[in-house]
């Protein structure tokens, strides 16, 4: 593949995003998807000061935010009904996910939709499109474009990206995900979908359940098929390593989670030639 950034996940880096900056200029990497954190700690990536140290940080080590994710989606739904809690909470963190990417001069914002904020019923995907729609309104105003993550077949990703109907909307691609939680073959994903796909996409591995949980290819979502699919089709972007290097059960494959970091580097390169 021609054209690529190889980057990392903060949140998957050893430390959990301490440092990160830091460890992706050490590995050799070119960029970061940044987590906005959570509503728990009032989203500490939204706030001034902590935007100047990272600001300081990419100065310093030369290293591309290029992405920012609204994790907190994971615990709270973004189709949150009108009224609740919820809601409030959702609509407070859409607007300021815009302001961060602005500050910060990321140029994509990535909504997971899993677990709490997965679409099962037509009116979490009536919610969830209104959401997207103000997203992706306000974030065009500065340029920035908006992704969702998730499990959705092509017919159904196909449905709700022809709802939001915005120029600046996307697919973020993930290459274990539609594997590990629905059993697709993520090939088939992509035949269906790489048309609607943004510029960046997270890799990662796992075998017998695990998420991100192995190095890249020694799991069984058929890495190196998703990686040739691509090379194909002629891919451009960010690759983004979303494996879990401190965490179990990857941890136990060497006694340095750096080690394992560097390894999968050096796969991912290999098999983007």
């Amino acid at each position: 593949m021609k054209n690529i950034k190889i980057g990392a996940c903060d949140w998957g880096l050893p430390g959990n995003g301490l440092y990160a900056t830091q460890i992706a200029a050490a590995a050799g990497l070119d960029a970061l998807s940044l987590k906005i954190g959570l509503h728990e700690f009032d989203y500490p990536l939204t706030q001034p000061e902590m935007q100047k140290i990272y600001l300081n940080e990419q100065q310093k080590y030369s290293i591309e935010y290029c992405a920012i994710a609204l994790n907190d989606f994971d615990n709270i739904p973004m189709h949150a009904r009108k009224g609740t809690k919820a809601y409030d909470i959702v609509w407070d963190l859409l607007k300021r996910a815009v302001h961060t990417a602005k500050a910060l001069g990321v140029q994509m914002i990535q909504v997971p939709g899993f677990a709490a904020s997965e679409i099962k019923n037509e009116e979490d995907l009536k919610y969830s499109v209104r959401a997207f729609q103000y997203l992706c309104d306000a974030a065009g105003e500065h340029g920035i474009s908006v992704a969702g993550e998730n499990v959705m077949n092509v017919k159904e990703f196909r449905t709700l990206y022809d709802m939001v109907d915005r120029k600046n909307f996307y697919l973020y691609f993930d290459s274990q995900n539609y594997y590990l939680n629905r059993g697709y073959r993520e090939t088939d994903i992509l035949e269906g979908l790489y048309p609607l796909m943004c510029n960046q996409l997270h890799v990662k591995d796992g075998a017998d359940g695990a998420l991100s949980g192995s190095l890249l290819g020694t799991g069984d979502s058929r890495f190196f098929e998703t990686m040739t699919w691509l090379d194909q089709h002629s891919y451009t972007g960010y690759i983004l390593l979303e494996n879990y290097y401190d965490q179990m059960p990857l941890r136990t494959q060497a006694e340095n989670p750096y080690d394992l970091l560097r390894e999968d580097i050096k796969i991912l390169k290999t098999a983007i030639g």
